[in-house]
């Protein structure tokens, strides 16, 4: 399915009542609907031989996740895949390019080494294998380790990151004919009048404060004052080129505000938000997930994409 711009409509009701009278079900099928897209993904990339397959979505869509599912499923048909990530071509923070602010701007395309990119690609065409960077964000530079990528014209390539739709990325890979897919959580969640509860933006920031919370600390403020950059970014540099998808997957999964609910709430209540400018995101994500039922997170599969946020 290509993508379009009206969202999806999910029915609070609905799910609040599943989740209380049946999570297991209400589980289960929102990851099989998932797992169905996926495995049409890969029915189109085997039998068109698209041996490239170029992976893109905004800010906590589920991208790495995606693509991981991607990989697996061409391995379990006997495919050779190998799993790229655009960040580890990030320059170092003094390359970093600036917004108008003087702040770092790490959502452009400039924020990539393209020139060592496309040399890296060339390699690989040439030779059959290149040894592909890590970028430390620790140290915000890349890291002396690198990794090998083989390549031949069976082995497919998924290249995941924020501008793998840029035609900017890479003039070596125009060469190929690339399955563009474009991830993003699209579904708003209604009440029974089909007024929004839940945004899909403010799904993907509910995500994306969950992540930062339990994988690197960061407090709901420090999340905050980067979302609006990111959402700017993401008008800027990732939306313009949707449109050139060959594929868009939908990462919502119906069952999420009810595993997130408890979580989102406790890292309110332990990380009060200082910044007065950050109160009315706040109360309208707090007001917003007081509507839902709650599931426990134990019910979530280990392969569910919602893992990404939650582990």
């Amino acid at each position: 399915m290509r993508y379009h711009s009206k969202t999806e409509k999910i029915s609070a009701q609905a799910i609040n009542s599943s989740g209380l009278n049946s999570p297991d079900e209400l589980i289960k099928s929102a990851e099989n609907a998932f797992l169905e897209r996926i495995n049409e993904l890969v029915d189109t990339a085997i039998n068109e031989e698209r041996y490239i397959i170029l992976l893109t979505g905004p800010s906590a869509s589920g991208k790495t996740t995606s693509s991981k599912k991607i990989a697996a499923k061409l391995e379990e048909r006997g495919k050779k895949v190998n799993r790229i990530s655009l960040d580890n071509f990030y320059k170092t923070r003094d390359e970093m390019p600036h917004w108008r602010d003087g702040s770092k701007n790490f959502e452009s395309i400039e924020s990539l080494d393209l020139k060592y990119f496309n040399y890296i690609i060339s390699k690989l065409k040439e030779d059959g294998f290149a040894d592909f960077p890590i970028f430390d964000f620790t140290k915000a530079e890349r890291s002396d380790e690198t990794f090998r990528v083989d390549f031949d014209n069976q082995t497919f390539l998924i290249f995941e990151g924020i501008h793998a739709l840029n035609p900017l990325l890479s003039e070596e890979l125009n060469t190929y004919k690339a399955l563009k897919v474009y991830v993003s959580a699209h579904s708003d969640f209604v009440d029974e009048n089909g007024d929004i509860l839940l945004a899909s933006r403010d799904l993907r920031l509910t995500r994306r404060l969950l992540r930062d919370t339990v994988k690197r600390s960061t407090s709901p403020d420090e999340t905050f004052s980067l979302w609006d950059k990111v959402c700017k970014g993401e008008a800027i540099y990732i939306r313009p080129f949707k449109k050139l998808a060959d594929i868009h997957i939908n990462s919502t999964h119906p069952y999420e505000p009810l595993v997130y609910k408890k979580r989102l709430l406790a890292a309110f209540s332990q990380n009060l938000i200082t910044e007065s400018k950050y109160k009315d995101t706040e109360m309208r994500l707090k007001v917003a997930f007081r509507q839902f039922e709650e599931i426990s997170e134990d019910l979530v599969p280990d392969y569910s994409l919602l893992k990404e946020f939650l582990v």
